[in-house]
């Protein structure tokens, strides 16, 4: 049986597979130049405890997941290609032609959270996603979306007040905000400062109880964490050699001027108090 077959190599490698028909998730049905009929799904978790000073999200002070996983991701490839024999299969990280949540959804990877996030039964929210796209036709169990607890708790704990009924206003989202380029507004400053990261923010998955128990992974334990940077660390640097300094993180895509920003504002913060 194919899917047997795709489980055991996933297996193999140390994840799990999802399967999910590419018509349904598709971003774009109507282009599928490439014959794309089956999406396999998985994911890396990061659950860690983060130091007392640190100033960087979760996933952005490990190792580049969008590296990382595509590496993972590769040897699953090779071991597909060997096995299917002119078959197509195609790795994305975040930039698939997907939807990726839906994906998750009717594939049985996890259910949907009130912060709009992803929940997995073993490893709650603190997951990324990853898939191997494939033109082999697999016939998959589509599920109706499954939804949290509605405990509330990610809505009170957002310092933006972003999330409401299951969905997150991101022009209002303190992650997105830290991320943002250009001048920011005196609100849009105050929300970076109260919430003290320079990238990203964790505080509707901190108060989460399905990440009560969330188990941690190689992924996370060994990657070499950079829990903080400082005004010292990046005085001086130009874009380019920010980017050097810093390869392989996931911030470093925006370049310096946010985190640069974002840096002097909550050092004011902190010079004022």
């Amino acid at each position: 049986m194919i899917k047997a077959a795709v489980e055991k190599i996933f297996n193999k490698h140390g994840f799990t597979a999802y399967f999910a028909e590419f018509c349904e998730v598709s971003i774009e049905p109507k282009a599928n130049e490439k014959g794309y009929k089956t999406v396999f799904l998985t994911y890396v978790p990061y659950a860690y405890t983060p130091s007392a000073e640190q100033n960087i999200c979760r996933y952005a002070a490990l190792e580049d997941y969008h590296v990382y996983l595509p590496k993972k991701l590769n040897g699953i490839k090779k071991d597909l290609e060997e096995t299917f024999r002119g078959s197509i299969f195609d790795i994305y990280t975040d930039n698939s032609p997907i939807d990726e949540k839906k994906a998750a959804e009717i594939s049985g990877l996890g259910i949907r959270g009130r912060n709009s996030l992803i929940i997995s039964k073993e490893h709650g929210s603190f997951i990324l996603l990853g898939e191997i796209i494939t033109d082999l036709d697999i016939p998959c169990e589509s599920r109706a979306p499954e939804y949290c607890e509605n405990c509330g708790r990610c809505e009170k704990a957002c310092p933006s007040g972003a999330l409401k009924d299951g969905r997150i206003n991101r022009e209002r989202c303190v992650s997105a905000l830290t991320q943002k380029k250009g001048v920011l507004t005196p609100e849009e400053e105050d929300l970076i400062i109260k919430n003290g990261l320079i990238w990203g923010c964790d505080r509707c998955q901190e108060v989460c109880p399905y990440n009560a128990k969330a188990s941690s992974s190689d992924y996370a334990d060994n990657s070499v964490k950079l829990t903080r940077i400082t005004p010292e660390d990046i005085d001086g640097l130009t874009d380019r050699q920010f980017r050097e300094k810093y390869a392989g993180r996931a911030f470093t895509w925006r370049g310096l001027a946010p985190i640069k920003r974002n840096i002097k504002l909550i050092e004011r913060k902190g010079e004022k108090q």
